[in-house]
């Protein structure tokens, strides 16, 4: 809501159209008519706007907060017209469920409107002299400039002004605002990537902040991605910081990656790396990935036609084994400082892929970090020839196209009732067992790694085949591996399997 008047303003009755009950805080901001200016006296002041053109980009302004900070309503007057010393000449309300999105988004609308509002004004000084002043052009003029904002950055002879402008053109993607997506967000602003989009459908919890660098205790309850993006916001105001307030799946997965120059993958759920995986490589898309576990962590960058992917990465049971573990990890207990070292490393990797500083061996190697012993080791990722995701040459995959919102990869035992016959396979990994009742009744069973045996049993039956693991990890990310070769009639069982037990110590 933004108005211009050339009446006084009435500052009570705006602030009770703010009233909501949902509002746990109102933020408001009041600008008078002062008696000097650059070191002269001013007596009175002339407000004129352009009328059309000021209302239009009022109401903009105030519908990007509205996108920006999710539940605030702003509220916006400016005066017009004659002004005496110690009126009210700008009126800007800002009500939300938290006082944090309340501060940031009054803040957003103060700079935005001093910036952006065509509104023009003039000052009667004591000796009878008057001057107009473009209140646009004077905060452009006074406020903070990008070329000191990144001075120390772009004196790197590997980033100079090319490489910052490189910087503020690209567009860069981040999945998961915790532990990770927090430290990363907060170098790639810092670093000037123009454009940050940032996707989480959760909230902040009390046990995220010992780890999650964005938020504080006031914010707990509200969207992570909301607090997140008005936080990267209020750090380097030449940036634009987006909010994506919902989960990433197999239905938006691609639409979401679409241009972007690097995407981050700082989730906490294993079976979500392979949809965002297999959603950049067809794309074209690099994507820098990382799993923490305690205190330990990997990093990988992934890009098409270079080094191995992630269907070759998993055939590693060393690797594959700390993923599964950081994938199924959610509310587990977790070392702060090495998410937040994995999450700084993932911002250097996709500062450089930008910058063209990523050398061959970027996509080559897999790096195993240890923070309880300090330790760091790189391991050859190399591409499986017989995979049959980066085994092929761009040219000739044809990747099955993402599962509709009909017919989801992960299925729950209602929807797998749903489909009739099914072919029921488990992968069974080293130490498990099924229940020796069910094992030829209802299952047949292949090694968790061996997936050219699970071809052929794929090849011999006709109706659906349900993929199930112990953890249900493996038997989705399975599942996406062979979906990505065409096989659609591939689905895997939620959840953990009740069928399938340990013969070790847990």
């Amino acid at each position: 809501m933004f108005e211009l008047t050339d009446k006084p303003i009435d500052n009570a009755a705006l602030r009770a159209r703010l009233e909501r009950p949902d509002a746990g805080a109102c933020v408001v901001f009041e600008g008078w008519v002062r008696n000097h200016h650059l070191g002269q006296p001013v007596n009175e002041l002339h407000y004129e706007a352009f009328d059309i053109l000021a209302r239009s980009e009022g109401d903009a302004i105030l519908t990007e907060i509205g996108h920006r900070f999710t539940g605030c309503v702003v509220l916006c007057v400016h005066r017009t017209g004659a002004l005496r010393v110690g009126e009210l000449a700008v009126w800007i309300g800002a009500a939300s469920a938290h006082r944090a999105t309340a501060f940031q988004a009054c803040r957003y609308a103060i700079e935005e409107i001093k910036r952006r509002l065509p509104v023009w004004k003039k000052e009667f000084h004591p000796d009878g002299a008057a001057e107009w002043v473009n209140c646009t052009a004077e905060a452009t003029a006074r406020g903070p400039q990008p070329a000191d904002y990144y001075a120390r950055q772009s004196a790197l002879p590997e980033v100079g002004p090319e490489g910052q402008a490189r910087l503020a053109a690209a567009r860069v993607l981040i999945v998961g605002v915790g532990g990770l997506g927090c430290p990363a967000a907060v170098y790639l602003a810092g670093a000037g990537v123009g454009q940050l989009t940032l996707i989480d459908s959760g909230k902040v919890e009390l046990s995220n902040l010992h780890r999650q660098i964005l938020f504080g205790i006031d914010d707990v309850g509200a969207d992570k991605a909301a607090v997140g993006a008005a936080a990267l916001r209020a750090r380097n105001p030449f940036i634009q910081a987006e909010a994506l307030v919902t989960e990433l799946t197999a239905q938006n997965a691609r639409t979401l990656v679409a241009g972007r120059t690097v995407v981050l993958d700082c989730t906490d759920n294993f079976a979500t790396r392979f949809v965002l995986h297999d959603a950049c490589f067809p794309a074209g898309v690099p994507l820098v990935q990382a799993a923490v576990h305690r205190f330990e962590g990997t990093l990988d960058v992934f890009r098409r036609g270079a080094g191995g992917c992630l269907h070759c990465l998993r055939q590693n049971r060393g690797i594959a084994e700390l993923e599964a573990s950081a994938g199924s990890c959610a509310g587990g207990a977790v070392f702060g400082p090495a998410v937040g070292a994995l999450g700084v490393m993932q911002a250097g990797e996709a500062l450089k892929l930008i910058l063209g500083r990523a050398g061959d061996e970027t996509f080559q190697r897999t790096h195993l970090v240890n923070l309880l012993d300090c330790s760091m080791l790189a391991i050859a990722r190399e591409a499986d020839p017989a995979c049959p995701v980066c085994g092929k040459l761009p040219s000739q995959m044809t990747l099955a196209p993402s599962a509709s919102a009909r017919e989801s990869v992960v299925l729950d035992p209602g929807e797998i009732a749903a489909l009739g016959n099914v072919c029921r396979i488990a992968q069974l990994d080293a130490g498990e067992v099924l229940d020796a009742d069910r094992a030829t009744a209802e299952f047949l069973t292949v090694p968790v790694d061996d997936v050219a045996q699970l071809r052929e049993l794929i090849e011999k039956t006709e109706v659906p085949v349900i993929l199930t693991c112990r953890h249900g990890l493996r038997s989705a990310a399975t599942a996406r591996l062979l979906r990505a070769e065409g096989r659609t009639n591939i689905y895997a069982q939620a959840g953990d399997s009740p069928v399938i037990h340990s013969t070790g110590p847990e």
